[in-house]
């Protein structure tokens, strides 16, 4: 297979040699390891003292390795793939672990948390976001559903931004770069009295598409995004400490220009030359007539309470956010206008959680909390497929985690999460579009309507047993969570719309974390999934009975029926290895490897087990990565010159299984593809603040642009392309 060839040829040296050295003799007694501070169990706790697959970067890290948004994470944690979804301004599509998500329905929930300041997100919207003013951020793979709840299965994204500091200070930062790249951004923090502080953070970013549009003869714009953070803390008491943050964002984007996918007879009569000449100049072209627009504008508030007793700490986290999102989309890639969509959303999301968290100096410690989420969304889209739909939901959680210390060598760590939810949908199909603006409610101006709903109760748990040895620990663990059911809101029938049901996994690990020298850090975790119900897309024709569309003519037409049903099994397994290793002061190593079986059991296509052909989505067989840094002393400051070299293996996309043939297309495949990215760290103090410099260069061993992602729409496809190459400089000034 092509990942084994590129993983013994390019990787395999490196890794081997790096992960490797910690069994070296180092080169100085003192350890140069930095000591990173994680959250992943709702404490403060060092990332090597917890039984857990998470992955920690620091604001450092984040800066020199051209890590700048969410998705750039995937260049440094094994077993993910992160990318935008460009039918979403700012949505992820999330895969960790092959458990994927790759839509913007809101009545279709994501496999993959997304945790910002503690108030977790319902749905992919806003998942694409900026790291300029970041604490921490922590990945954690495998199911988390005791602590973080419904829609974990994948795991989570935890970030916690900056807090106000009380103090005069703050950074602004100036980028240019490629594409007429400019992004400004800065953070100015003041006193708010002798207890309180205030944050104020503003960025705005403006580029052009790195795709050359051949029938405009030009480049489109891509993003325009500004956002506004203002938060403000008060130390209420020496116990009590409020913080409240308001955002305001406005992201327009224009996605680089898709590249349209015939199949049958659109094929035949030449609908693919703009993809095939796309193809051949590396993905740097498209002849798409009109824009795909998609625009994200709304506000969040946050509201984090915390009391610090002497032995628990007690914390309120609530949360609000309100926005609206427009698509619009006439061409696919084509260079006129075929099938046009214009999507309108409005959501809104509330939330509360309350943490006891224990601070005992003694065998047992423990959390416990409730939890309380409201989401409503509404869409309407047309002008072809003309529906509205409004979707409610409503979910309650109360969850524990104790952990016992039986001595200083064993742990045993049990946790349960109980959560109760309620769903209702009410989703209306046009005959027109006329009747759709009108929001008619007359029986003729409707094809169908229904109103569905979905109750469901989860009981997830996690067991840990760990042991602890004098350069680290070992542990086995299993852990469970779901993935909530729900609606398929673009039905435009009875069966379509009916609820399905929610996944369960059940996940099995094992893991060591160890320090082999005090200049070294080797971690190791073999996990086993067993994934059940999953939620999968089933597309029948017109005359099939489970759709009720109509016969041979509907057929010949093309009309089909989209069904998500709980039709598949799956089994993954995989192991996970990450390495550190600081031989000196002034240079330090870092290796990711993550591999991954997976493959399905069952596949349940209108009772034909069609496994033996299905293809999990974004699940590759291997990623890898080695990052190197380098420090030294210039010009009375400090330069750290920085290499990350990724890896990722090929990854199949969305398709129709039942009737997909790899011969006839379209292409659902992402080649597999490597990395590297360079850049240059300057920083200088000059008596009254620091000076930082910086000259990146991402992507660099390839030009032109690669495919990102690939949607098969049944009729047609779709594929979306992202920059390789790319060079720009930074400049900024803290104070």
């Amino acid at each position: 297979m092509n990942y084994r060839t590129n993983f013994k040829r390019l990787l395999l040296p490196s890794l081997i040699s790096t992960l490797a050295l910690p069994a070296l003799p180092a080169f100085s007694q003192e350890s140069y390891l930095e000591e990173v501070i994680v959250s992943a169990r709702k404490r403060l706790e060092t990332v090597q003292d917890i039984p857990l697959a998470v992955t920690a970067i620091t604001p450092g890290q984040l800066e020199r390795g051209s890590i700048t948004t969410s998705i750039d994470l995937a260049k440094l944690v094994p077993n993910v793939v992160f990318s935008e979804a460009g039918i979403g301004s700012q949505s992820l599509s999330a895969s960790i672990r092959g458990l994927a998500y790759d839509d913007i329905e809101k009545s279709i929930e994501p496999t993959v948390g997304i945790s910002i300041d503690g108030v977790f997100l319902a749905s992919n919207s806003g998942g694409v976001f900026d790291f300029f003013d970041v604490q921490s951020v922590e990945v954690l793979r495998g199911p988390q559903g005791t602590l973080f709840g419904r829609n974990t299965i994948g795991g989570v994204i935890s970030v916690e931004r900056t807090e106000p500091t009380g103090e005069f200070g703050g950074k602004v930062e100036a980028t240019v770069g490629e594409q007429d790249l400019v992004n400004l951004k800065g953070l100015f923090n003041m006193p708010l009295g002798e207890k309180g502080g205030l944050k104020v953070v503003v960025t705005d970013i403006e580029s052009k598409s790195p795709v050359y549009n051949t029938t405009l003869k030009k480049r489109r714009d891509y993003r325009d995004s500004q956002t506004l953070t203002l938060a403000a803390k008060y130390d209420f008491t020496d116990d009590i400490t409020a913080i409240l943050t308001y955002d305001d964002y406005d992201h327009d984007t224009t996605a680089p220009d898709n590249l349209f996918q015939a199949v049958g007879f659109l094929e035949s009569i030449g609908f693919n030359e703009g993809y095939e000449a796309s193809e051949a100049d590396d993905w740097k072209t498209s002849p798409q007539l009109l824009p795909l627009t998609a625009t994200l504008e709304g506000e969040n508030i946050t509201l984090k309470v915390t009391q610090d007793a002497d032995n628990y700490t007690l914390k309120y986290i609530g949360g609000i956010m309100d926005y609206d999102e427009q698509v619009n989309e006439a061409s696919w890639g084509t260079p006129g206008i075929f099938f046009p969509v214009d999507r309108t959303q409005e959501f809104k999301q509330t939330s509360h959680e309350f943490q006891y968290i224990s601070n005992l100096d003694g065998a047992i410690d423990f959390v416990v909390g409730l939890y309380y989420m409201k989401a409503e969304s509404f869409i309407t889209s047309g002008p072809v497929v003309n529906f509205t739909a409004e979707h409610e939901l409503t979910t309650l959680a109360a969850f524990s985690e104790i952990t016992y210390n039986f001595d200083d060598v064993w742990s045993l760590t049990a946790g349960a999460r109980y959560t109760e939810e309620d769903k209702d949908l009410d989703s209306r199909s046009f005959v027109s579009e006329a009747a759709r603006l009108a929001d008619s409610t007359d029986p003729a101006d409707l094809t169908n309507s229904g109103s569905p709903s979905f109750e469901d109760d989860n009981v997830s748990y996690r067991l840990i047993l760990q042991r602890d040895f004098e350069k680290g620990m070992v542990f086995a663990s299993i852990a469970t969570g779901f993935r909530s059911g729900g609606f398929f809101n673009r039905g435009s029938t009875d069966a379509e719309l009916a609820p399905f049901d929610s996944e369960e996994v059940t996940s099995y690990e094992l893991g060591l974390r160890s320090n082999p020298t005090a200049d070294s850090q080797l971690n190791i975790t073999y996990f086993m999934t067993d994934y059940s119900d999953k939620q999968t897309t089933v597309i029948t024709a017109a005359s099939d009975p489970a759709c009720g569309k109509g016969g041979a003519a509907e057929d010949a037409a093309g009309i089909t029926c989209s069904f998500v049903r709980n039709a598949g099994e799956v089994s993954f397994s995989g192991v996970e290895i990450e390495g550190v290793w600081a031989p000196t002061e002034a240079l330090n190593f870092r290796a990711a490897v993550g591999t991954l079986d997976g493959e399905y059991d069952e596949f349940d296509y209108n009772g034909v087990d069609i496994s033996d052909q299905a293809e999990l989505i974004y699940a590759p067989d291997l990623t890898a990565s080695l990052v190197a840094e380098h420090y030294s002393e210039l010009a009375g400051g400090e330069l750290t010159l920085t290499a990350g070299f990724t890896y990722r293996d090929e990854v199949y996309t969305q398709a129709d299984w039942s009737t997909y043939d790899s011969e006839t297309g379209p292409n659902v495949v992402i080649e597999s593809f490597e990395t590297l990215d360079i850049s240059a760290n300057y920083r200088k103090d000059l008596g009254n603040g620091t000076l930082t410099l910086r000259a990146y260069g991402n992507d660099v061993l390839e030009d032109g642009n690669r495919i990102q992602r690939r949607f098969d729409a049944g009729a047609f496809a779709w594929a979306e392309p992202t920059a390789r190459r790319q060079f720009g400089v930074s400049v900024g000034y803290e104070f």
